[in-house]
């Protein structure tokens, strides 16, 4: 069965903005800019910045109350999350070569074991107490703060500029998969077993969307990919994991089986994509806390941060045939996921890692503004 012309092929993204040469920007306009000007996925510190004002540090519209009334949007926003990550891993999955594999192995573990290294030894040396285990939230907070920006590829300029891109998405991989089995540890008892129901079910439901969504009429599609998205964040939920997992694992298995039903949730669920991905943006911002222990974890984060990164483009750069320069460019720029993975950790875990929030968050509005003495090489170079 071919899917009818309307279903688009999975790839860009309507919030993957492409850099205008616009006047009006001057000395700005070839570089990544915050607040949503810059060539990224979403304006990630405006939002944030948003969640802020209307927590319960601002004007207290976003109360602790709401928030813990709003939990099942958020987990909503989380699977939606992974499905699109999901479909993004299975597009992309047959493209790259195999140093590009290579390449984001070593950048991933390279940068999860330094920030890890680093964070918990400076940490341990502080007088600042950190609640939770102090190594396992060292690991979590590096991994969460690893990720970077999805790169728009469809906005490329070069082939060089390509294969950063993709070395940028695929390095994010790992990091998902780390952080979900660390949280998934981290539950308690039987928390690898839960992780593996999670995938599990996530798949079952991919195969039962598989064998609807194409044979449903157009006013019963949006029923059936509705109810496959709650039940995806249901089964996150109840087991105290991840739908980033169940909805990773259902898209995996759209994209796999014969059939348009990748096509059909990408075209049914774009539109609420973004108004998701800014939801979780704006309840992790009103989550954070701008206490020290957070200030000063975002501090540190951010330091190892540009460190690591720029270490990682050096060594990785000689691997994929880029410049170092445009390798930072974009790894530098923090991405989305690793906040909506420390909004995750929360939701599972508690109070105890409220931190992680609230540094992740704080490291990313930094990291975005410092990102705008920083220039963009691919648009330089273009």
């Amino acid at each position: 069965m071919q899917p009818p012309a309307e279903w688009p092929e999975i790839g860009h993204d309507e919030l993957e903005v492409v850099p205008t040469r616009s006047p009006r920007l001057g000395w700005l306009r070839y570089r990544r800019l915050v607040l949503g000007a810059r060539a990224s996925a979403a304006p990630t510190t405006l939002f944030l910045l948003t969640g802020a004002a209307l927590g319960p540090e601002g004007l207290n519209v976003l109360s602790r109350t709401v928030v813990a009334s709003s939990e099942a949007l958020i987990w909503v926003g989380l699977a939606v999350t992974g499905i699109f990550v999901g479909l993004g891993v299975a597009s992309r999955s047959a493209i790259p070569h195999r140093e590009l594999f290579v390449a984001a192995t070593v950048a991933t573990l390279t940068t999860i074991g330094l920030m890890t290294a680093g964070f918990y030894l400076l940490a341990s040396q502080s007088a600042l107490p950190l609640p939770g285990l102090l190594l396992a939230g060292s690991v979590l907070v590096a991994l969460c703060a690893s990720v970077s920006a999805a790169a728009p590829t469809s906005a490329a300029s070069s082939q060089e500029m390509l294969r950063a891109s993709r070395l940028a998405d695929i390095d994010d991989i790992p990091l998902l998969a780390g952080g979900v089995v660390l949280i998934a540890a981290l539950t308690g008892e039987a928390g690898a077993l839960r992780l593996v129901a999670t995938a599990t079910g996530g798949g079952a439901i991919g195969m039962a969307g598989c064998l609807l969504f194409s044979r449903a009429r157009d006013t019963e599609r949006g029923l059936f990919v509705t109810a496959a998205v709650l039940m995806l964040a249901g089964i996150g939920a109840y087991l105290g994991t991840s739908p980033l997992v169940s909805g990773c694992t259902a898209a995996l298995v759209w994209s796999r089986v014969p059939g348009p039903a990748d096509r059909i949730t990408a075209y049914d669920l774009r539109a609420l994509q973004h108004p998701l991905v800014a939801l979780i943006l704006i309840f992790a911002g009103a989550t954070a806390e701008g206490t020290l222990v957070a200030l000063w974890a975002a501090a540190l984060l951010i330091v190892l941060r540009l460190a690591t990164k720029l270490l990682v483009s050096v060594v990785v750069s000689r691997l994929v045939g880029v410049s170092p320069a445009l390798l930072a460019s974009i790894l530098l720029q923090p991405g989305v996921l690793g906040v909506a993975m420390a909004l995750n950790a929360w939701l599972v875990l508690g109070d105890d890692y409220r931190w992680v929030v609230s540094a992740v968050a704080i490291a990313t509005v930094a990291t975005e503004a410092l990102s705008l003495f920083v220039p963009d090489a691919g648009t330089e170079s273009a």
